[in-house]
């Protein structure tokens, strides 16, 4: 290999600038549809777990409290990932390696 194919990339053109941008984007609407799906199971589960009489049910509404709660850590972790691979990128300007 050259040494210019190893030696990193230190300037980003402006369509690679723009689509570190959408990325980005994407990235904080994704963290926003996981909290919004956390908020509805834990809201459900506390509201409908209220008004129920039969206690399987109930068990099955107070299940979605610690599911949401789970699907929130999960989205959080996802978008902090994701967000310092781009910030890795739009620093060196190497793409991202999966």
């Amino acid at each position: 290999m050259k040494s210019s194919e190893l030696s990193p990339k230190t300037t980003l053109t402006l369509t690679e600038i723009l689509a570190a941008d959408r990325t980005r984007l994407a990235n904080e609407r994704t963290l926003l549809a996981y909290v919004r799906t956390a908020l509805a199971l834990i809201i459900s589960g506390t509201g409908f777990s209220q008004y129920l009489e039969t206690p399987w049910l109930r068990t099955v509404f107070i299940v979605f409290i610690p599911t949401g709660v789970l699907i929130l850590l999960l989205g959080l972790l996802r978008f902090w990932q994701r967000r310092k691979v781009l910030d890795r990128y739009s620093e060196t300007g190497r793409p991202p390696v999966s």
